[in-house]
């Protein structure tokens, strides 16, 4: 081979070792696909379509896609059955599900409960969870739900009652909880937002009490109602992404608390006048908590004792320490 011929032939591999070196940091810094799993008509919604739309995701790393499912079975199938790698709701459930053995564990928090409002008519006399004692209320959260739980544990423990243990709880949606409050089928519902929100703001009825409100009386300390969670396999193979995962939410959330604008659609889907939509964006702020440490599990374990009482054996009879996890908080 001639020199010149030798020398074009050594470029042209010296180009393509470049080329595919090139291609392969490409791929490598592809976005980690993060598929997120949350409940219809959640005020999850809010925060995680922030850091989509503002690309809080692609910053750190992953690239979310963000499912809602109709029901809390559906939801927590999927987080389950893993058709999410992660997925919202309630802590206790996650709690449950890893003392039953599945592999489910709770990394961040998202809600503190401010949002649960036990809603009714506006001219009802109800003032106080024990007016309630002997009436039909329902619940969105299903009967093992962490709202309906922290329901049944205020109930149970400071007023006396606890309406599973007479057939007064009745589970339905969140979207028809309000008509069977209008047909008279439930005298009160257990609600969250946005729906509360509406209800209370713009339709015929107001709220009894909030829960999370009667918790701090009660036991002196703030509850945790809503978290995120993954499984097993997804932490073990794609830790970077969960790091990442709560770096763009915490993002997200502080984008939310900035820029009012972010709660025009949602107001215009309800359609909130401007003292509704005034109400939901401070109920929202107010519930949206990124503490997560140490501490807060220890406040979990607390509750999981009271919830064990009032629920019986085979609930929350040990939360294991594997349900919960601060390794992918921020360094």
């Amino acid at each position: 081979m001639k020199p010149n011929a030798r020398r074009r032939t050594t470029l042209a591999v010296l180009a393509a070792c470049a080329m595919t070196a090139a291609l392969g940091t490409a791929r490598a810094q592809e976005p980690v696909k993060v598929r997120l799993g949350d409940l219809a008509q959640s005020l999850n919604a809010i925060a995680s379509n922030a850091m989509i739309k503002q690309g809080y995701d692609k910053k750190h790393g992953i690239a979310v896609e963000y499912t809602v499912y109709p029901t809390l079975d559906g939801l927590f199938t999927a987080i389950r059955s893993k058709q999410v790698d992660v997925g919202f709701g309630g802590w206790t459930a996650f709690a449950q599900f890893r003392s039953k053995g599945f592999p489910v564990t709770m990394f961040f928090p998202v809600g503190r409960g401010v949002t649960l409002d036990v809603i009714a008519p506006k001219g009802s006399p109800f003032k106080t969870l024990g007016d309630l004692k002997g009436r039909k209320v329902g619940s969105y959260a299903g009967a093992a739900g962490t709202a309906t739980v922290l329901f049944r544990v205020l109930t149970s423990r400071y007023y006396g009652y606890d309406p599973a243990k007479t057939n007064d709880l009745q589970y339905a949606g969140p979207g028809l909880l309000p008509s069977l409050i209008e047909k008279n089928e439930v005298a009160a519902a257990l609600l969250f937002d946005p729906l509360a929100a509406k209800a209370i703001a713009s339709g015929p009825f107001r709220s009894v009490v909030n829960l999370a409100d009667v918790y701090k009386e009660k036991v002196g300390e703030d509850f945790l109602w809503i978290g995120v969670a993954s499984n097993d396999d997804f932490i073990a193979q794609q830790p970077a992404a969960l790091s990442g995962f709560v770096r763009a939410w915490i993002e997200a959330v502080a984008y939310v608390k900035g820029n009012p604008e972010v709660f025009a659609p949602y107001s215009k889907a309800l359609a909130l006048d401007a003292a509704g939509t005034s109400m939901l964006r401070e109920r929202v702020l107010a519930d949206y908590t990124t503490t997560w440490n140490d501490e807060t599990i220890r406040s979990l374990g607390r509750f999981a004792k009271m919830a064990n009482e009032v629920m019986g054996g085979g609930f929350l009879d040990e939360v294991p320490a594997a349900a919960f996890t601060t390794r992918f908080n921020p360094k």
